[in-house]
């Protein structure tokens, strides 16, 4: 490929040179170089097939990659050029893939500011024709253009910057495996391991020069281990007799360990956040839940006096202080916390004066972050799956490199290397059951995360769900047999908490935590609230025109009713964290702050009823319950219940071992989505270089 021509392909224009993409709006996209290598081969073939083999020995260089990494690869090539699945780019199933759109070279200079791309192609501009005031325009483009390319390639420092990494897994064991500690002499690797889908973690030891294997407790469940300085001590967690404990066993001589000793209680539930120790093995960092309406917090425990202090108070009824990470002098410690609104921060707290800084925001999960050992910054892995250090004087984030596949947990080993959970955490398929029954019926089947499925109609069957398939998190519609992209958001986004008006035409949903609607018949979606307000448990109204949600109003959860056409909310409530509709008995029913059971709430006139529904069950932010025709059904504890509201019956398991993430009723069925556990492995990333 001529690195000096362009090539003009769709209604994009694409430079070998910069590896740049310049888009209609005149956005310029810098590709990393594995991408625009991608596309190069591909304008090379000029719709040609190009076959896996192909693939693996230009790009890959005959390295072994599975099918998969190709796929992830080609979908993120598509969403950096807004292609859909499909569009320009196709899959010819087990052959190979092709790029299908003309491809034409361009030689003249490309001004996407300000002319069109096909107007590019057919007009040329003759010198002596051109005046003083289109000479300036032109170098006041040409201007724009190189600024907005050298913004792009270098303020977001892109891994193309650095050194390569290669990746070397280091555990093998079939199921999920991650949250790495490496003892500090680096002869044992220390994890969490589940091998089915129950999450009944298991903190397992390997000693890695044999690959030798053990587990350090025969409680049911047990996670987040971590080494003392010196490594004759490993900490971890438990959970058993409704108790989540923090443990500690000692190494004896080679993988032998003494029995598990109790420090103290981390809560009452089950805990994976992360445990932490200074180098002098004195202060020992933990998270803690008192009861399932309660926020988590961060507290530490003197090994030595046995003495507690707790150190952040959260107040929000969601995960609260999650994870942590103490640097490497023992003085600071970072802290993540995710609140109720969906927003996730991460903080420092100064241990001598307790004062915190926030360092930044998020809007997806992340599971930890871990300090570089110089301590001036930590690392973490981000929803696009790189690997990102965050300087805390500068406040700059830097992506180091990008896995080839999302991955959550991450250990600093030394500058230039890390140990990652590498690996989805979770996939999700979509399924139905007939009520009453035991037989469940799989709906969709794929490698890609769906879930939130919105039952439309059972005959012909009809059912909208959110899916990652086409690269990005978008509204599909299932039609009796066909499937339909509903929504084409240019960024991502977490979409959730799909409800469906009465006259099935339109659909509410959260875009992170700002409420949208979808006009079905019309297939146009809108945002219908501002991204400074966060809204969550949307639902229609019975009367299908106005929305009901809960928002916040001096940091208090309360019901909101939406004016779709507008975007205006009025304030009906206070202290109401979710509510769900029964319109077929004209009835509404709303969970209330830090209070267990669901209330009624008639026609939206009435006061709240006093006396709760299920007050032995907490339902907090609304995702895991709904009523339908006087029948409650909510998810506890893996176990999905149904119970008589009106007969006051007590609540009947309906399924269990069941790992839901949003579930919708249409008689006479049940559709959810039912979160797997994703076979996952713990990699050694290390550039090269660096000392392995």
């Amino acid at each position: 490929m001529n690195n000096s021509i362009k090539y003009h392909l769709a209604n994009l224009i694409f430079c070998p040179a910069t590896k740049t993409i310049a888009k209609p709006d005149g956005s310029i996209v810098k590709l990393r170089p594995q991408r625009a290598n991608i596309l190069a081969l591909f304008i090379e073939y000029k719709g040609q097939l190009v076959t896996s083999e192909i693939l693996h020995s230009r790009i890959w260089k005959n390295r072994q990659v599975e099918d998969k990494t190709v796929q992830a690869a080609l979908t993120k090539l598509r969403t950096s050029l807004g292609w859909r699945a499909g569009e320009n780019l196709i899959n010819e199933r087990s052959e190979g893939y092709r790029l299908v759109c003309e491809v034409i070279e361009v030689n003249e200079p490309t001004y996407t500011q300000t002319v069109a791309p096909q107007e590019l192609v057919d007009k040329t501009v003759k010198k002596g024709g051109i005046t003083k005031s289109v000479y300036a325009a032109v170098f006041a483009v040409i201007a724009v253009v190189f600024i907005t390319m050298q913004y792009f390639a270098f303020s977001a420092n892109p891994p193309d910057t650095v050194r390569e990494f290669n990746t070397k897994p280091i555990t093998y064991i079939k199921g999920q495996e991650l949250k790495p500690s490496l003892s500090p002499n680096g002869k044992y690797l220390a994890f969490t391991h589940a091998k089915n889908k129950t999450l009944q973690y298991q903190v397992k030891v390997k000693l890695l020069s044999n690959n030798k294997f053990l587990s350090v407790d025969d409680a049911s469940f047990s996670s987040s281990a971590s080494w003392s300085a010196n490594g004759s001590t490993l900490y971890y967690q438990a959970f058993g007799n409704e108790e989540c404990l923090v443990k500690k066993v000692q190494l004896i001589e080679e993988m032998m360990f003494s029995k598990p000793e109790v420090i103290t209680s981390c809560g009452k539930e089950k805990s994976e956040s992360p445990l932490a120790v200074d180098k002098n093995n004195e202060w020992l960092y933990f998270s803690y839940k008192t009861a399932p309406n309660k926020a988590m917090y961060i507290k530490r425990i003197n090994l030595n006096t046995g003495k507690e202090q707790q150190l952040t108070s959260p107040t929000e009824d969601a995960y609260g202080d999650y994870s942590l990470s103490l640097s490497p002098d023992g003085k600071t410690l970072a802290i993540l916390t995710f609140d109720a609104s969906a927003i996730g921060r991460v903080y420092t707290m100064d241990l001598q004066t307790k004062e915190q800084v926030l360092a930044f925001s998020y809007k997806h999960l992340l599971y930890n972050v871990d300090w570089a050992k110089h301590g001036k910054s930590f690392f973490y892995i981000d929803q696009d799956a790189y690997i990102v250090q965050f300087n805390l004087d500068s406040k700059v984030k830097t992506k180091i490199t990008q896995l080839s596949q999302s991955s959550q947990t991450i250990q600093v080993i030394e500058n230039g290397s890390f140990l990652v959970g590498f690996g989805e955490f979770y996939i999700s398929d979509l399924y139905k059951r007939r009520l009453g029954t035991y037989k469940t019926v799989q709906l969709q089947e794929s490698h890609f995360n769906d879930h939130s499925i919105t039952p439309i109609s059972v005959a012909p069957e009809q059912y909208t769900f959110v899916s990652n398939r086409s690269g990005l998190q978008q509204i599909w519609l299932y039609d009796n047999g066909s499937l339909k992209q509903l929504t084409d958001y240019k960024k991502q986004l977490l979409i959730k908490e799909l409800n469906l008006s009465g006259d099935n035409t339109s659909l509410v949903y959260l875009t992170n935590s700002t409420v949208n609607v979808l006009d079905l018949s019309e297939n146009v979606f809108q945002k219908i609230t501002t991204n400074e307000t966060h809204f969550r448990s949307p639902i229609w109204h019975c009367n299908n025109e106005t929305i009901l949600a809960t928002t916040k109003v001096n940091d208090v959860w309360s019901l909101a009713e939406i004016i779709p056409s507008t975007g205006t909310v009025d304030i009906l409530l206070k202290g109401v964290t979710s509510i769900k509709s029964d319109c077929k008995n004209d009835k509404y029913y709303v969970a209330q702050e830090e209070k267990f059971g669901v209330f009624l709430l008639k026609n939206l006139q009435d006061n709240i009823q006093a006396t709760p529904l299920l007050a032995d069950y907490y339902f907090g932010s609304g995702r895991q319950w709904l009523v339908e025709n006087n029948v409650a059904y909510f998810v506890d504890q893996r176990v999905l219940y149904s119970i008589n509201l009106k007969a006051r019956t007590k609540p009947e398991k309906y399924m269990s071992n069941v790992n839901m993430v949003g579930f919708n009723v249409a008689s006479p069925n049940i559709y959810f989505s039912e979160k797997i556990l994703n076979d996952s492995y713990i990699a050694q990333i290390t550039a090269e270089g660096s000392k392995k």
